[in-house]
């Protein structure tokens, strides 16, 4: 069983600044003042209670919706964290590395971390917000485009996620977050009804330690 702690927030973009951000995917200018005006509305993050996600859940949601074939990620991501703690070094030697131009750190799966985050952010659409998968893009932005039940409201759902620490993650975060709104508000003269994103973001703490972070896009 994962343990699953959750902080969400919400940022509502006013009509204005919903006009400023439709013009700043093609303006430079207007990308600096949107991201400037839009720090502005960030909110800090609240804790929801946390939620147990079993594995065999957390795998069928990666079937759904992650963009690429993974075998076992949650396997591969077990593989990592033993690695990282040490169990698969002989006592007293370090790790070896072969000798190369460019100084690389050793790394998990990106495909495998990539895929969890992908259904874990399906998983909490689905349980938070009450909503059903209509696409899946591939090599496309978002990468889940759901529907609301209960509101009808259409939900862009972009997943990122990182075995690294939560700091970094947060610094994704804010990026995308500007790419998000700006999105969500191009599309939301394309549809009658409400459109929303979703950018949820996992940080993978150990094998059964998961936390994300929602942000969620009123417009």
């Amino acid at each position: 069983m994962i343990s699953l702690s959750i902080s969400r927030r919400q940022i509502s973009l006013s009509p204005t600044l919903q006009a400023i951000a439709k013009a700043s995917a093609s303006r430079r200018g207007l990308q600096l003042r949107f991201q400037q005006q839009l720090s502005q509305c960030l909110v800090d993050y609240r804790s929801l209670e946390a939620l147990e996600l079993h594995e065999d859940v957390l795998r069928w949601c990666v079937w759904q919706y992650s963009e690429q074939v993974v075998f076992d990620p949650l396997e591969e991501l077990n593989i990592w964290f033993t690695y990282r703690g040490g169990h698969f070094l002989a006592p007293g030697y370090p790790p070896l590395f072969y000798s190369r131009s460019e100084n690389h750190s050793v790394s998990p799966s990106k495909t495998a971390v990539a895929s969890i985050g992908e259904g874990v952010s399906g998983f909490l659409a689905q349980q938070l917000y009450r909503c059903r998968k209509l696409a899946r893009p591939i090599q496309d932005y978002p990468d889940i485009v759901m529907n609301a039940t209960d509101s009808g409201a259409i939900y862009l759902v972009e997943s990122k996620a990182s075995t690294g620490s939560p700091e970094a993650l947060q610094r994704t975060i804010d990026e995308e977050v500007i790419r998000l709104a700006s999105y969500a508000s191009a599309c939301s003269e394309l549809n009658t009804r409400p459109i929303r994103g979703l950018l949820v973001a996992t940080a993978c703490l150990g094998t059964n330690e998961y936390q994300a972070y929602l942000t969620e896009i009123l417009l």
